[in-house]
């Protein structure tokens, strides 16, 4: 054999042997957060929208920048949909993760409808304060009046009062540490994406990067396994949400999710962040003021969920 073939037989030697002490590294990774609950290694199996077969738009906050040069830890802060579809092997794939709370934004006719089993079957706190959605709405709608029959908009302007409970149910949660920690509504668009940007926006990610987040539900929602296999029509005799997803899906594909953005392309969401800019000023200064979190809250929440 050459020089030359010897060399070459070397490099692909090294080569092979690298990459299957690679892949074995990574099997055993899987293997240790089989048996630790290491939710670190089990964070590598995604990007960022976990891989569920009965999950809609369940996904992880992490990795996003922060303005003091760190990253949101990735593993521990959570955002989803309804989860009344998670099949058991999805509950198995996230009971890995070692799951602590469950922070339920959804009324109670949601509840009742798409109860959550997963936290029963694991044992995980399911934390919620019940509300009935048919005021909030009309709450919603007094407001739109106002604003040319613009319904989400109105929303958005009403959401910081009317979920100001669960608001403060979750940063409390959050504050104890009692993660891994998934806040969910029933599309996880909307009270969610509000709750997810005061989050992310308390913990430094820049605002075109929660923007960004908040649009990302047009693309992880998945409306018919939202839905499951509740009649809707028989429902709706006595449950207001039933009611109101059966007037709401009139004459829309039940497939696929309505962009959340007005006419005009400005998302939702900024409706809410700029009356935020408007009456507080920033953020931090509305969570002090209607939240109650103090300044050693705000650097807690950071040591928490922030790596440097």
């Amino acid at each position: 054999m050459t020089l030359r073939n010897d060399f070459t037989y070397l490099c692909v030697s090294a080569v092979i042997a690298v990459t299957f002490g690679l892949l074995a590294g990574l099997s055993n990774q899987v293997i240790a957060a089989e048996d630790s609950d290491n939710a670190e290694v089990l964070s590598f199996s995604y990007r960022r929208l976990l891989p569920l077969e009965g999950g809609s738009n369940f996904r992880d906050l992490g990795g996003y920048p922060t303005d003091d040069g760190g990253q949101v830890k990735r593993g521990l802060l959570f955002r989803s949909g309804a989860m009344t579809g998670l099949t058991d092997t999805d509950q198995n794939y996230l009971d890995n993760f070692g799951f602590k709370t469950i922070i339920d934004l959804r009324s109670t006719e949601e509840v009742e409808l798409y109860p959550n089993h997963w936290a029963v079957a694991s044992n995980i706190d399911h934390l919620r304060v019940p509300y009935s959605i048919l005021e909030m709405m009309a709450q919603a709608v007094e407001v739109s009046e106002q604003k040319d029959g613009d319904s989400h908009g109105g929303m958005y302007d009403t959401l910081l009062t009317t979920i100001k409970p669960q608001l403060k149910l979750y940063f409390k949660a959050l504050l104890q540490g009692r993660a891994p920690l998934v806040v969910n509504c029933s599309a996880g668009q909307d009270r969610t994406g509000v709750t997810s940007a005061l989050l992310l926006a308390s913990l430094g990610v820049s605002r075109e990067q929660i923007i960004e987040d908040y649009l990302l539900s047009t693309d992880f929602r998945r409306p018919l396994i939202e839905a499951g296999s509740v009649d809707l029509t028989e429902a709706a005799k006595t449950n207001g949400f039933a009611a109101m997803m059966l007037q709401y899906g009139e004459g829309k594909d039940p497939s696929r999710p309505s962009p959340l953005v007005t006419a005009e392309g400005v998302p939702f969401i900024v409706a809410t962040l700029e009356g935020i800019k408007k009456q507080y000023g920033t953020v931090d200064a509305y969570l002090k003021s209607e939240l109650g979190l103090s300044e050693d809250d705000l650097s807690k929440l950071r040591e928490l969920y922030v790596a440097y």
